[in-house]
């Protein structure tokens, strides 16, 4: 997936601010002392709208009714997650949560002052919430976000080390138990960023103090490992599944899979992080993954690789990898995607279905449209149920800061609820100019910035 925000990729250079550690294993440290962040309600607009909908040709045969709100997000971003059927948002400087599919919203107040910033949220155990959030214009905070559903509360810690200019950042959970500078945790969670390098990734133990520094390149030097991956039921699978470009896979009996990508190095196809020294290590998997790979909360695994210009494959597994069921998705009118690997996957094992992602451009007025593909993936042969559109796609957008005078619309973000509604990022021309968010305006007072829709 694209995951810098000037849309370009960079050469690997590891530098580490604040910080004269030498890396090439991982590195521990202390607890950081954490805030309290403060729920509140937060008056949002509830628009409703209906699209078009098309058939597995790609022909419209229908329409389908959604409704779609502002809230959240920031010119360019904004990213939807679900935890036990809460949608939750953080593509601007705060996170936002809604309890009744989209139809009001709280906002996640902090104590300290930010202007315009980024983030991402992924759901844990048991409704739990995991976040990160960085604004580079108040003294370039990166903070780490936590929701512990038994209490209820929200909190905040800054993370002290990372990289500079760390946009884009990813957040994934990993059950465990993992030991983590000689502790044993029962999860960490992993978080990657930053425009110079993604090399280096920060970890957890706690949700908040990401004061573990590791190089995923460095560490997975050995000869692989062979590695099966387990068929477990977990329930909380179908929440904790993070954004593409974390490139990774967390794993229903505990663990996680890093896979190879252009930003980390990895000089193998996959590694796993190690439970008792958490470093990665290489490892040999029945079979080489490639693109977006999730593991549902039945422990079956689902795979989406952008094959053509128009074209995913999404292929399914019921038994670790070793033997797979495939489909095509092809764009109505066979219209090109947006940018290479411009896709978000989402599955639910309990309602045994998959839901994709992507914007595609009009080969000939470059008009963008989102689209998202819902599969069936019920049964060994994966089979797909609807394609929507979502938003009037009339609208032409571009990616990064090149196009910062511009209409922007930096990646796609879809969740799948458990009662099946859909919730997905788009941009169109129905979606507010000069956007007031987090109480800053838009960097393009001219520009639309993306929306969340969800489904009724």
């Amino acid at each position: 997936m694209t995951a810098n925000n000037d849309g370009m990729r960079r050469t690997p250079i590891v530098v580490l601010a604040l910080s004269a550690l030498a890396v090439g294993t991982a590195v521990a440290g202390p607890s950081v002392p954490s805030t309290p962040a403060t729920p509140k309600p937060y008056p949002s607009v509830s628009n409703a709208a209906t699209y078009k909908t098309f058939d597995a040709a790609g022909r419209v045969n229908g329409s389908a009714k959604w409704h779609w709100t502002p809230t959240g997000g920031n010119c360019c971003e904004t990213y939807v997650a679900n935890a036990g059927g809460r949608i939750l948002e953080y593509g601007g400087s705060l996170p936002y949560y809604s309890d009744d599919n989209g139809r009001t919203w709280a906002q996640v107040d902090f104590l300290t002052p930010l202007y315009n910033g980024e983030g991402a949220l992924v759901g844990g155990p048991g409704g739990d919430v995991f976040g990160i959030g960085w604004d580079p214009y108040t003294g370039d905070h990166l903070q780490g976000v936590k929701y512990t559903a038994k209490t209820k509360t929200w909190q905040v810690a800054e993370a002290p080390l990372k990289t500079p200019f760390f946009d884009r950042e990813w957040i994934t959970y990993a059950k465990g138990p993992f030991v983590l500078d000689g502790v044993k945790v029962p999860y960490v969670t992993i978080v990657r960023g930053g425009t110079v390098t993604k090399q280096v990734e920060l970890i957890s133990g706690d949700g908040l103090s990401y004061t573990t520094v590791s190089t995923p390149a460095n560490e997975a030097t050995s000869e692989p490992v062979r590695m099966t991956i387990p068929v477990v039921k977990n329930p909380d699978a179908d929440s904790w599944q993070p954004n593409p470009g974390t490139y990774t896979v967390p794993l229903n009996a505990g663990g996680v899979l890093l896979l190879n990508n252009d930003s980390d190095g990895l000089p193998c196809p996959a590694a796993r992080l190690n439970a008792s020294t958490t470093t990665w290590e290489c490892v040999q998997l029945p079979w080489v993954p490639k693109g977006v790979v999730r593991q549902d909360s039945r422990g079956w695994l689902t795979q989406v690789e952008q094959t053509a210009n128009n074209e995913l494959e999404l292929s399914t597994s019921r038994d670790g990898g070793r033997s797979w069921k495939r489909m095509t998705l092809t764009t109505p009118g066979e219209q090109p995607f947006a940018s290479s690997d411009f896709f978000d996957v989402k599955v639910n094992g309990k309602l045994g279905q998959a839901v994709v992602a992507t914007r595609v451009n009009d080969k000939r007025t470059k008009v963008g449209q989102d689209l998202v593909w819902r599969v069936d993936v019920s049964k060994a042969q994966p089979r797909l149920l609807k394609t929507y559109a979502v938003g009037r796609g009339d609208l032409a957008t571009g990616i990064g800061v090149v196009s910062a005078l511009s209409d922007r619309f930096d990646f796609p973000s879809v969740a799948l609820l458990p009662n099946g509604r859909i919730v997905a990022s788009f941009d169109d021309k129905s979606t507010p100019k000069a956007q007031v968010r987090d109480t800053v305006p838009s960097t393009n007072p001219d520009g639309h910035s993306p929306a969340i829709a969800i489904l009724d």
